[in-house]
Order: structure tokens, then C-alpha cells, then sequence
């Protein structure tokens, strides 16, 4: 399996948009993501894995608004068909690698409470559970952790 990490481009929107509406009960729309696009603040990294055949396929992505030296994840998603192959951590150590270059103070999320593969994912990596946001996610409704890692 081949990966390569790289900002989006318009090329990739339908298919994280597809990604996103398999991942979330309330998934943003293509739409939203090509503003995304034309947004100074937003950046979006997607995973594109290359079979033997040279066919390239969106894995996953993660979305981020840069503000200032403080980095905020708005989504990451990986394509079910593409889970447990260390996707995740791969999307988060290249976000991580451009908010360092950014000399981004920290970075910061907000996951389901329920949610343990991804909390474990992120603590793995060095987050730290900085509160919970009662009641922040609908459909179902549920407590968010929020989640940050510090890089300075």
C-alpha cells in the first residue's frame, strides 16, 4: 500500500465529501469543503493511496482552521475500506509536521466521549483531555472531550 499526504485540492472534493457523509451523522456538504478551499484560515490534508495500477484513492482527510499559532481540527475521517491501516495517525502526524512549521503553539479537537478507537488514537500521540463539552454532539446527542496537544 502506497500513501501520500497532501493539501486538497478540487479534485479530491467529491470524494471527501463522500468520506465525510460515511463517517458523520451530520456531514458537511461538497460545498462546504470548496469553501474550505478558498478559505486563507482552512487547511485540509488528504491521504491518497496508489494501488499497484497506478489508481489513486482519497483514504481520508483531516480538516483545520489555523488561527494565528493555535491549530483547531474541525473533521478527520478515514474511509471505512481504509481503517486500521495507520491512516489516522498518518493524517495527524503530517498536520502536526505543518503546524510546527507554522510554529503553531498547540493543536486541538473535539471527539465523542464514546468515541474510545479515536480518544486512544489521540492520546497515543501525545493529547491530553483539556475538558468536556456537555451535550455537544447531536444526533445522537453526546458529551464532547476536548483534546489538545501542545508543541511548544
Amino acid at each position: 500500500m502506497s500513501l501520500i499526504y497532501k493539501q486538497m485540492q478540487k479534485e479530491h472534493l467529491k470524494a471527501v465529501s463522500q468520506i465525510e457523509k460515511e463517517c458523520f451523522s451530520r456531514p458537511w456538504s461538497e460545498t462546504a469543503f470548496y469553501d474550505e478551499l478558498e478559505n486563507p484560515l482552512s487547511l485540509t490534508v488528504v491521504a491518497i493511496y496508489t494501488d499497484s495500477g497506478k489508481e489513486q484513492t482519497v483514504a481520508g482527510f483531516v480538516n483545520v482552521r489555523i488561527i494565528g499559532n493555535e491549530v483547531y481540527i474541525n473533521n478527520i475521517a478515514v474511509s471505512e475500506n481504509f481503517r486500521r491501516k495507520g491512516i489516522g495517525r498518518g493524517l495527524l502526524t503530517s498536520l502536526e509536521e505543518i503546524a510546527e512549521s507554522k510554529n503553531a503553539a498547540f493543536i486541538t479537537l473535539e471527539v465523542r466521549e464514546s468515541n474510545s478507537p479515536a480518544v486512544s488514537l489521540y492520546a497515543s500521540l501525545g493529547y491530553l483531555t483539556a475538558g468536556k463539552r456537555k451535550n455537544f454532539y447531536r444526533d445522537p446527542i453526546e458529551d464532547a472531550l476536548l483534546m489538545t496537544k501542545n508543541l511548544i
